[in-house]
Parts: C-alpha cells; sequence; structure tokens
C-alpha cells in the first residue's frame, strides 16, 4: 500500500509510529529511517500505514513560530514593535511572505506572544534557533522582563505537635 499511495518518498523527513527521521529505505513489509541522532529506525509497514503520517519535509517553506511570554509590566505597544523589528531581520527570512506577531494570551503570569517567520523547510532548525536568540537579546536590550515561575510560601506560625 505504500508503495502504491505513496504518502512519502526515500530522503523526506517524517513523523510515523512515535518516530522522527530521514526515511533511508521503503520495502515490501518494511520502512527504514534514520533519527536526527543516526539511529536506525524500522517500522513494520502494517504499522506505518495505520498511523497518522506526518511528512515534515512535504513543502519547501515552512513557517517558525517562537513562543514568548513578557512580564505585564510591559508595555504592549513597544513589545510589538521589539518583536516585529526582531523577525525581520531574520537573515533566513522570506522576503516575499511577511512576519507576524501575534498576541495570544493573557496568561496567570505573563502575556503570551509568538513570533512567526516564513523560511524554506532547510533553513527551519537555524532560524528558529536565531529568532529565539534574538527575541531574547532585544527584550533584554528594551528592558523587557521575560518572567519564570515563581510562587510564595506563606508559613503559619502555629505548628500542631
Amino acid at each position: 500500500m505504500l508503495l502504491a499511495f505513496r504518502p512519502f518518498k526515500v530522503g523526506d523527513v517524517v513523523n510515523v509510529a512515535g518516530y522522527t527521521g530521514k526515511i533511508a529505505e521503503i520495502e515490501l513489509f518494511k520502512t527504514m529511517m534514520d533519527t536526527g541522532d543516526n539511529r536506525r529506525i524500522i517500522v513494520p509497514n502494517s504499522v506505518v500505514f495505520s498511523s497518522t503520517i506526518e511528512n515534515i519535509s512535504f513543502h519547501k517553506t515552512r513557517r517558525v513560530g517562537v513562543d514568548v511570554s513578557t512580564d505585564y509590566g510591559s508595555d504592549l505597544d513597544e513589545t510589538r514593535a521589539v518583536l516585529e523589528r526582531v523577525a525581520n531581520e531574520v537573515s533566513a527570512k522570506l522576503p516575499d511572505k511577511d512576519s507576524q506577531v501575534a498576541l495570544l494570551k493573557l496568561g496567570d503570569s505573563a502575556i503570551a506572544w509568538q513570533v512567526r517567520v516564513w523560511v524554506n523547510a532547510a533553513d527551519f532548525g537555524a532560524a528558529k534557533e536565531e529568532l529565539t536568540r534574538a527575541v531574547k537579546l532585544e527584550l533584554d536590550k528594551a528592558g523587557i522582563g521575560i518572567p519564570f515561575p515563581q510562587m510564595d510560601v506563606h508559613l503559619d506560625g502555629s505548628v500542631n505537635r
């Protein structure tokens, strides 16, 4: 069935049956893939065919999304301006696709944003790292805080013994 329907081909990067890897071989009864850390995974085609298949390398372009939270003392317009500037400066950003900065939600202890940039699929990992690093550095430079989970513990002075 895999040879007839061809949901992926040798060289594609897929997520199937709980594994992510590059397809090395497709045989009649099994599919072999190599993981990012160079492990060979052999999956029976019956399992592959009955699983959801995510073909990660199917499209030539991908959208990088970096989630970031800012503290409630941050000015929304200033934060958006910093994040938009960062998104537009990513070296691998595709010039014909607009980047986005989305205000996602007002959380319990932070304002949640996502910075999105379209890149060629081959540049995805490097672009994600570049964008993540630039977001942190530019928010620091602008004095916009990135909160981290905290817990206040209040102890009652009376102890039962």
